[in-house]
Parts: C-alpha cells; sequence; structure tokens
C-alpha cells in the first residue's frame, strides 16, 4: 500500500498548481486588455493634442465675438469693477448673482479673482454697469426685490430736515449755542476749580 501522507502531499500540490495556472491565465489575460486599453488611450491624446489647437482658435474667436459690445468693442474685465459697481449701487452679491444668473459664490469668486466669468457673463456685466441707477434698482426689485439695498436712516433725517423750514434753536427747544466769550468763561472756571 503506498503511503497515505505522500499520496495525499501529491495530490494537494497538483491541486494547486492547476489553480495557480488558472488564477495566472485570469491575470494575463486582464494585463492583455490593459495593455491594449493603454494604447487606445495614447492613439486617443495624439489625435486629440493635434486637433487641438483648430478647435481652440474657432472657440477662441467664438468667444471673442460674443465678449464685443454692439459697437465691437470687447468688453473688459477686472474684479475690481464688480466690487466697485456693487458699492457704487449698493448691491449685493446675491442681487447681482440673481441679475447675472449665476450663484452668489460664484460672484465672490470673481471679486477675489479666484476665477473669472464666462464671456456672455462679461457682456451681460457690461449690459448692467451701462445701465443708470433707477434702471439697474428697478430690474434688481423684479428679479430680487428681497435684496433691495435699504434706505440709510441718516437719509431719511437729512430730507426731512430739508423739507421742514429753519426754525431757531429756541423754538426747537434746545438751547441757544453759546457764543466765544461765553465758552472761555467755562473754560476758565473750570481751570480754577481743578
Amino acid at each position: 500500500m503506498p503511503d497515505f501522507k505522500q499520496t495525499f502531499q501529491e495530490e494537494v500540490r497538483r491541486l494547486a498548481r492547476k489553480e495557480l495556472k488558472a488564477f495566472e491565465e485570469k491575470i494575463n489575460e486582464q494585463k492583455k486588455t490593459i495593455n491594449a486599453l493603454l494604447k487606445r488611450v495614447n492613439e486617443l491624446e495624439k489625435k486629440q493634442s493635434a486637433a487641438a489647437p483648430a478647435v481652440a482658435s474657432d472657440a477662441e474667436k467664438t468667444l471673442a465675438a460674443s465678449a464685443q459690445d454692439g459697437k465691437g468693442r470687447k468688453a473688459r474685465f477686472s474684479p475690481k469693477s464688480i466690487a466697485k459697481f456693487r458699492k457704487k449701487y449698493s448691491i449685493s452679491q446675491k442681487a447681482l448673482a440673481k441679475l447675472l444668473d449665476v450663484t452668489p459664490f460664484t460672484v465672490s469668486h470673481w471679486e477675489i479673482g479666484k476665477n473669472r466669468p464666462r464671456p456672455s457673463q462679461i457682456e451681460a456685466f457690461a449690459k448692467l454697469a451701462k445701465l443708470g441707477k433707477r434702471k439697474l434698482l428697478a430690474l434688481v426689485a423684479e428679479k430680487a426685490p428681497e435684496e433691495l439695498p435699504a434706505k440709510k436712516p441718516a437719509e431719511k433725517k437729512k430730507a426731512a430736515v430739508s423739507a421742514a423750514p429753519a426754525a431757531p434753536a429756541a423754538k426747537r427747544g434746545r438751547k441757544p449755542a453759546a457764543g466765544k466769550k461765553a465758552k472761555k468763561a467755562k473754560a476758565a472756571d473750570s481751570a480754577k476749580k481743578a
């Protein structure tokens, strides 16, 4: 009777080699597939790099044409221009974003110079900048009524004071303003006490 131990070990080795061989065949197939895909990617990258200059020049021409205003001049952009525009008209980033159909986050990035608007957005901003203050605020009221700039309380007081006739100080319930002599006398008294 053959040695059971030796026979068992030989059978285990044979089965292990068989499984290893099947596993190696699968790995080799996957390697071949990967190499074929890499070759295809390289071919496509070469075709793209050859076609890219022609496509880029066409795209640049289209973008440049769309960024021109009605007089044939190209609309310009700078991050400072947006911040200056918003400050001039007291418009929030959210209101400007609604006017230009973008997010407030986008307007913020434009202002800090992190991103640059598309030519169509530059053109839309240029059109907004050409509007007068009344038309612009009317447009804000139409598209973003909750973002209308609030009137400052100081402006209301100035308007009320300028509308009322000037009345003497005594009639308004205030003490009349002291003259130079009275001020000097008060200063002298306070100096003596000290």
